[in-house]
């Protein structure tokens, strides 16, 4: 049997791994456009403030390759699918057979039309070891750095760049910093911390003109502003690296469409990870839920599925887990308004935020700011939907449309378990 995997990060070697559990002599080709082993990708923020190495970076041993007869084509990219010949077309003009395909190869940057905007030598994105890597080689103390987007990966990009230069600005479009995980209220908590290392957030705003030639020497706001900027990194947004699977006939949505297997709807082509687009299990809906511990899971479901063995992926929802400068964050699952149907329970004390949103008498999802405590549990009570009523304590908690919640419940939830 021959394996082929698109992709050398968390989908793609969670599926090798799986496939040489349930299949000792089938033979696993990686096919990968990176020149590096296999690292782990949430670390690249850390390799730009110098806190870990390459090395530390590393998801396995160097020698694990051949340990587990595994051929890793390194610096290769994959640029068309054959699904009738089973075949795989890579760069250089080699062909790769196989009889089970993963497609594991993960996101592209997405970089809105800027006016101006044309390659400039100081205009970086932010998604991989190659671009950590440029950035470091290429700030220095005195620059004023500026990255558009204020989302998971621009912050991070930002966190980093406050240990290289003079000044980091943050412009997000939308009206707070992190707008997909964080309400208002813990927005600006995170907002002030920020502020003190020096890192300004400008929302409501984005660049609407580069100036400058070679490089970017400034930033015109769509509010009239203008900026300095020695260096720009675009964080926008990324997108579901589509056009491979999409040219091979797989049905695509916002990601490639995947299955209790991670099958899409070609024959023996399997997706996982950022590429893929599976059910949320809280809602029903398909989504693309860019989070490691979902590419491991999707990526060891395929593997099985691709080896013959019993596996299936149900689906998954989202949890986040993150800090800035030692302020801890952990979001996870649905969030929505009393208008919603929601029961909605929140507390602040400094730099202390908990907010909780129940419905039908489940906890529906959180958020943590500060003080994270038991976020397992919790997530696993969002996970199993586990009725709140059967936690303890019996006590009306007089919210809109009048629900029973466990006032006991109510206090745990609320102070972290510290009575």
């Amino acid at each position: 049997m021959n394996y082929v995997i698109i992709g050398n990060s968390a989908a793609g070697l969670s599926a090798a791994e799986a496939i040489r559990r349930n299949d000792a002599e089938g033979s696993i080709t990686i096919v990968s456009d990176e020149k590096y082993e296999a690292y782990s990708r949430p670390l690249i923020s850390y390799y730009l403030k110098n806190q870990v190495t390459q090395e530390q970076m590393l998801l396995c041993a160097p020698e694990w390759c051949r340990e587990q007869r595994v051929t890793l084509l390194r610096e290769t990219s994959a640029e068309k699918i054959d699904p009738k010949a089973k075949k795989v077309r890579l760069s250089g003009g080699k062909t790769l057979s196989y009889d089970k395909l993963l497609l594991a190869n993960g996101s592209v940057p997405f970089v809105p039309p800027v006016e101006g905007l044309n390659g400039q030598s100081n205009v970086f994105t932010f998604m991989d070891l190659k671009s950590s890597e440029a950035i470091r080689a290429f700030a220095k103390p005195e620059m004023n750095a500026v990255v558009i987007g204020g989302g998971l990966i621009g912050m991070k990009a930002a966190e980093g760049l406050s240990k290289l230069c003079a000044s980091v600005t943050v412009l997000e479009l939308a009206p707070r910093i992190l707008p997909t995980i964080l309400d208002d209220e813990g927005s600006r908590l995170v907002e002030q911390k920020l502020e003190q290392h020096s890192i300004r957030c400008l929302t409501g705003d984005t660049a609407a003109k580069v100036n400058g030639e070679k490089t970017v020497e400034s930033l015109t706001l769509k509010s009239g502003s203008t900026i300095a900027c020695d260096l720009l990194v675009m964080a926008v947004g990324v997108r579901p690296n589509t056009a491979l699977a999409k040219a091979a006939g797989c049905e695509i949505d916002r990601g490639v469409l995947i299955g209790e297997q991670a099958e899409t709807s070609v024959p023996d082509i399997y997706a996982a990870g950022d590429v893929a687009q599976g059910k949320d299990v809280l809602d029903g809906k398909r989504k693309i839920l860019a989070l490691w511990p979902m590419a491991v899971m999707q990526g060891k479901t395929a593997g099985c599925a691709m080896a013959g063995a019993q596996a299936s992926y149900r689906g998954a929802f989202a949890v986040n887990a993150i800090d800035f400068f030692g302020l801890r964050i952990s979001t996870c699952g649905i969030t929505g308004t009393e208008e919603d149907g929601f029961t909605v329970l929140k507390k602040q004390e400094g730099e202390t935020y908990r907010k909780f949103f129940c419905k039908d008498g489940c906890l529906k999802g959180y958020i943590l700011i500060g003080d994270i405590s038991r976020a397992g549990i919790y997530t696993t009570l969002v996970r199993e939907q586990i009725p709140l009523e059967q936690l303890g304590g019996t006590e009306p908690f007089d919210l809109p449309e009048m629900i029973r919640f466990p006032a006991q419940l109510r206090d745990e939830l609320l102070n972290g378990g510290v009575s």
